[in-house]
């Protein structure tokens, strides 16, 4: 378990001592535990293990996790001319617009694509 990604508001990442047994056919290199309600609509909930394939950029519309500085967040990730709109899949959670500066590489990064997410049913 790398750390834990916010699905809400950016939160930064605190290296977590836990592992997470995953099925061999998902093909993920980290993982995450989310933290909040911004995707809920996903199906993806507070204290879920989304799993993450490295890789720099994602398709418009794919879920990734991405780094704002030292922070980390869970968002559906477009694309355009001149920014860049993290998307939360609930209704009540502004999208987040990145522009100029702020896609700069020591502030912005696309750490990689969400492939799959495991919820623990209590």
């Amino acid at each position: 378990m790398l750390g834990a990604t916010a699905c809400g508001k950016p939160l930064h990442r605190e290296m977590l001592d836990e592992t997470a047994l995953a099925p061999v056919d998902i093909k993920a290199d980290i993982v995450f535990r989310c933290v909040g309600d911004s995707m809920i609509n996903a199906r993806i909930f507070d204290g879920d293990a989304v799993f993450i394939h490295l890789q720099p950029e994602v398709e418009n519309g794919q879920i990734a996790v991405i780094r704002i500085g030292d922070e980390y967040t869970l968002k559906r990730v477009y694309v355009f001319d001149h920014y860049v709109e993290l998307r939360s899949e609930n209704p009540t959670v502004k999208p987040i617009i990145l522009r100029g500066p702020e896609l700069e590489p020591d502030s912005f990064e696309v750490v990689g694509l969400a492939v799959a997410f495991m919820s623990a049913i209590l």
